[in-house]
């Protein structure tokens, strides 16, 4: 019994080891070899995103830059990096806990159509996303979703998106970690959604 429990707490140091390396790592990957038509939606949107590593800051950026649309990056004022903050961040985001977050620079109600963007932590969207989304479900005239993971499936997260908005999503898609690495892919994902705001009137 006690040479499993020896072993039992070996894995779990390397599981936990292995968590806090890749909670600390911050993506550094090349500009996206990729070249995305700008997309006439006759809307005025906005794009609104958390990001930790870099990966959905990616996408938003460039979903903001093709729609011609502008863009609000999400502050947590709660820490989010180092081992122990990262295991909190989770244990935040699959009880479904929400955070402060720095002001915002846009009105939500100023706009045909609210993109937001999260990654997923412990299969549910961040705390900073859903305290946005809670701070302005009132304010919302359409809303769309994007999501970017390890492999989790957008049809996963998007029940609980739409719930807390109150509003069904006019699109929504998500990238997990070989469409974000594999620039065919990438483009394949994100041109599919992106054709979904394409020629809508007001």
């Amino acid at each position: 019994m006690k040479r499993i429990f020896q072993i039992i707490s070996i894995v779990s140091l390397l599981v936990f080891t292995a968590a806090c390396s890749s909670a600390n790592k911050t993506a550094e990957r090349p500009a996206p070899n990729i070249n995305l038509q700008k997309v006439e939606t006759g809307k005025q949107i906005l794009v609104v995103y958390y990001s930790k590593t870099g990966n959905t800051e990616r996408v938003a950026r460039d979903i903001a830059g093709s729609l011609g649309a502008d863009i609000e990056k999400l502050l947590d004022k709660k820490e989010r990096t180092g081992c122990l903050n990262y295991l909190i961040a989770g244990k935040d985001s699959m009880r479904e806990n929400a955070t402060e977050i720095e002001p915002e620079n846009f009105d939500a109600s100023k706009f045909d159509i609210v993109i937001m963007g999260s990654p997923v932590w412990s299969w549910n969207m961040t705390p900073a996303i859903r305290t946005y989304i809670e701070n302005n479900k009132g304010k919302f005239k359409q809303v769309a979703f994007f999501v970017t993971s390890g492999n989790t499936d957008m049809k996963e997260v998007l029940p609980y998106l739409e719930t807390i908005s109150g509003k069904k999503a006019v699109a929504s898609t998500g990238f997990n970690s070989k469409e974000l690495k594999d620039d065919a892919l990438y483009a394949q994902k994100i041109t599919k959604f992106l054709e979904s705001f394409a020629g809508k009137s007001r």
